[in-house]
């Protein structure tokens, strides 16, 4: 039998071209880091409200279905760049942490120093306009803040005022009351007066010195009663 041959591709003819697949996990990683990256720099150039999701779309260099089938709502993508904030300014916010001294007072001392710090870092400054502003049209989103943010800095530094050995829950007392007392005190006392122009850091030293001599008094206070009462 006569073999036939088979036809040879012409140099302008080419090889039909085998499906990719699905993306790798980098791949995936890194068109989500690039969505990420587009919509907080969008977030923070025009805000929640102007934002819409063809531009970050553009900006990312992903088409919409792309973005759609990460995020079904700029909301959702909202809340996923606020919470990735929130861990990048946390984990600034402790590299100081091996620099804690044992002793409760100095602790809190050194606390209040990464506060006001945090409390000019342009995207902590950026973050909180933006919850404020998103709030109105968003409200599930001070939520995420209040969550992610506050209480969870309230959480670590009662578990820290606890494992110092000055207080313990099971002896009656509530760190967790101590730290509120000790965030809400400083943050409520920099909103206030940074209304009226910046905060020199020597200013709020000595306004945070006051409420950890608080603090310190009202533990003591505590102690010395709870000794009198069990020596009763």
């Amino acid at each position: 039998m006569e073999k036939i041959a088979k036809p040879q591709m012409s140099g302008s003819e080419t090889a039909p071209r085998r499906r990719s697949g699905r993306p790798t996990a980098e791949r995936v990683a890194a068109i989500d880091a690039a969505i990420r990256n587009a919509a907080e720099q969008i977030f923070f150039d025009v805000g929640f409200e102007a934002a819409n999701m063809d531009a970050i779309a553009a900006a990312a260099q992903v088409s919409k279905g792309t973005l759609y089938a990460r995020y079904r709502s700029k909301e959702a993508l909202f809340r996923a760049v606020l919470e990735e904030l929130l861990e990048k300014l946390s984990a600034r916010a402790g590299e100081q942490d091996h620099l804690l001294p044992e002793n409760l007072e100095s602790r809190l001392r050194h606390y209040a120093k990464v506060l006001i710090s945090v409390f000019g870092w342009k995207e902590y400054i950026i973050a909180t306009r933006l919850v404020n502003n998103a709030a109105q049209a968003f409200p599930e989103i001070a939520r995420v803040w209040q969550e992610r943010g506050t209480k969870r800095y309230v959480a670590l530094i009662a578990d820290d005022i606890e494992q110092s050995g000055q207080v313990s829950a099971n002896d009656g007392f509530d760190p967790e009351f101590f730290a509120n007392l000790f965030l809400h005190s400083l943050v409520g006392w920099f909103r206030f007066e940074s209304a009226n122009g910046p905060i020199d850091e020597s200013r709020f030293a000595v306004y945070s010195d006051k409420v950890v001599g608080v603090i310190m008094t009202s533990i003591h206070s505590q102690k010395a009663t709870k000794l009198q009462t069990n020596g009763a």
